[in-house]
């Protein structure tokens, strides 16, 4: 039976957050009633301490969606947030995100990591003092080696999950001691701080057979503030304990516990003491629960997290056709959408106008009257297309205008297909909606393009070129990226080349914003709400919580004393 096969690492970020959707104060949400005070963009609500504030021990116990399908994060089966929120506590990463987005150099594992030519562009990269796998092996140059041949498309035995950056290096060379790798480009490679983030040892990408299946079980070799304790499989719980050898700063907690929990009994677990923290997305209920717990408050940051339809236009589907696809995406209403689903969570709440770039961003542009909501229009594409009005429903030739629009089976999952179903029914519209449960959405519908309609959140990523160029991508045969709905458009592959090699911010954003028009103009997608970047916490959790545009921040999360 064949593996399936994940493409990109923007399955991960799909994954993150499916439907769960620096000022630090703690909001006041809690069981006075109050409501949460949003942080500003740029900034986090973690209930930001001090170490030395923080009582030494502890766990932090966090839901999950599900456990990897394999542990190696940079692996296309293993390209799925949970994976990505283990390695980011038991993995080694070049840079971290900063509270408002922008990379920061990890100095517990490099030293320094910079450009030190631009034609050809050279980064050099040098590995901290005393950073060591968990095999006593020190970090060296030929780890970086060794991440680049497996992500660099040269041997297609390797099944990386996103070949960006890497395929541009020409060599990864010693430097003047093993721990100093000189990194060399054959072009210009603008987000090369997303490169070696996370970084696996020399031991994973040795072979394929060592890349694909050597970690499907856990984790061997690992270096990070904590390490793996136990994987019980059976009770789907990750735990990670504190790392003993580890020779930076000391981790305030004991342990973390990711324990996979349906988001319908995540209140519960919350209330019981079963878990620490839950995120509250735009399910209103938990939103609701969370105000009324005594010890228990909200705390609230922009994200980068998304909601959106994606439209299937592979060949034969419905959609194909762009005609019907652009008038399909007419008949939605973000607006509305985002008012019912998210508008007593975060009052005044706007749908998102950009395929690439969140709200916020410096080069964030609302670009959605490309393609706008419009009834009137979407009805007289419709009759142009010989889909007319039959009663409710649209018929041609004899047929409904039927469409499958799966969404997941969660609160939040079947309100949004509830709201979808009645937009595009006004519209003359049939959809039937599919409530998938989440171990099944990924593998059995979004992955295969079992759909016409799928619904799910997407977080964007610091790197937006390189991480979104998947999402666009030509699919040849079972190869397709993150392009779930297998639409290419042509335009966009030469303005991805453009943007990855633009090293001036603004005109690389203002690529950007072309992009988006062009995804708007063939209805790649569609956008629907921000993530409301809502969070219920133990009000006595530090240095974690909503952490807006930064790094989760394990190694720093703990107890106030």
């Amino acid at each position: 039976m064949p593996r399936t096969r994940i493409r990109s690492g923007a399955v991960a970020t799909a994954a993150a957050c499916l439907l769960l959707l620096s000022s630090a104060c703690s909001s006041p949400g809690g069981a006075d009633g109050a409501p949460p005070r949003s942080a500003a963009r740029g900034a986090q609500d973690i209930n930001a301490r001090p170490l030395s504030a923080l009582r030494d021990g502890g766990e932090l116990r966090l839901p999950v969606d599900a456990l990897p399908t394999n542990y190696n994060p940079i692996q296309v089966n293993g390209a799925r947030v949970v994976t990505w929120q283990l390695a980011e506590a038991i993995l080694p990463r070049t840079f971290n995100d900063g509270p408002d987005g922008e990379p920061a150099l990890n100095r517990a594992f490099f030293a320094s990591a910079e450009l030190t030519s631009t034609s050809p562009q050279v980064i050099t990269y040098t590995i901290a003092e005393g950073a060591a796998w968990s095999n006593g092996r020190p970090l060296s140059w030929e780890d970086l080696r060794g991440q680049w041949r497996a992500l660099s498309g040269g041997d297609p035995a390797y099944e990386g999950y996103n070949h960006v950056g890497y395929a541009d290096i020409s060599s990864v060379r010693r430097g003047r001691s093993d721990r100093e790798t000189v990194v060399t480009l054959r072009r210009p490679f603008a987000e090369w701080h997303g490169l070696f983030t996370p970084l696996l040892p020399k031991e994973v990408t040795a072979t394929p057979e060592s890349f694909n299946t050597g970690w499907l079980e856990s984790p061997a070799i690992t270096a990070g503030p904590f390490a793996v304790e136990r994987i019980d499989k059976n009770g789907k719980v990750v735990t990670l304990r504190r790392n003993p050898s580890w020779w930076a700063e000391k981790p305030p907690l004991d342990r973390v516990v990711l324990r996979v929990l349906d988001p319908a009994a995540r209140a519960d677990e919350l209330a019981n003491h079963g878990i620490d923290v839950y995120p509250i997305g735009a399910d209103l209920d938990l939103h609701t629960r969370a105000r009324s717990m005594p010890g228990v408050e909200i705390r609230q940051a922009p994200e980068r997290l998304a909601g959106q339809v994606t439209f299937n236009g592979a060949a034969g589907a419905p959609l194909a056709d762009a005609r019907l696809r652009r008038a399909v995406a007419q008949a939605i209403d973000p607006k509305a959408i985002t008012s019912a689903l998210l508008g007593r969570i975060v009052p005044g709440a706007k749908p998102v106008g950009n395929h690439i770039l969140p709200p916020g961003d410096p080069g964030y542009r609302d670009n959605s009257a490309t393609l706008p909501y419009d009834a009137d229009a979407a009805g007289k594409a419709l009759d142009a297309l010989g889909w007319r009005r039959s009663g409710d429903l649209r018929e041609r030739d004899g047929r409904k205008l039927s469409l499958r629009l799966v969404v997941q089976a969660t609160p939040v999952g079947r309100a949004l297909g509830s709201l979808l179903r009645e937009q595009l029914r006004a519209a003359g519209i049939e959809a039937h909606t599919e409530s998938v449960p989440l171990e099944k959405f990924y593998d059995g519908y979004l992955l295969p393009g079992n759909f016409d309609l799928i619904a799910f959140e997407w977080t964007k990523s610091a790197s937006p070129f390189a991480h979104d160029r998947p999402v666009f991508q030509k699919p040849r045969g079972d190869d397709y990226g993150s392009n779930f709905g297998r639409i290419h458009i042509p335009e966009i592959d030469a303005l991805y080349d453009q943007g990855l090699a633009e090293l001036d911010p603004v005109k690389r954003r203002a690529i950007a914003d072309r992009i988006d028009v062009l995804a708007w103009k063939h209805a790649h997608h569609l956008p629907l709400y921000a993530g409301s970047g809502a969070y219920a916490v133990r009000s006595d959790l530090a240095n974690y919580g909503a952490r807006g545009l930064g790094s989760y921040g394990f190694e720093r999360a703990g107890y106030a004393k």
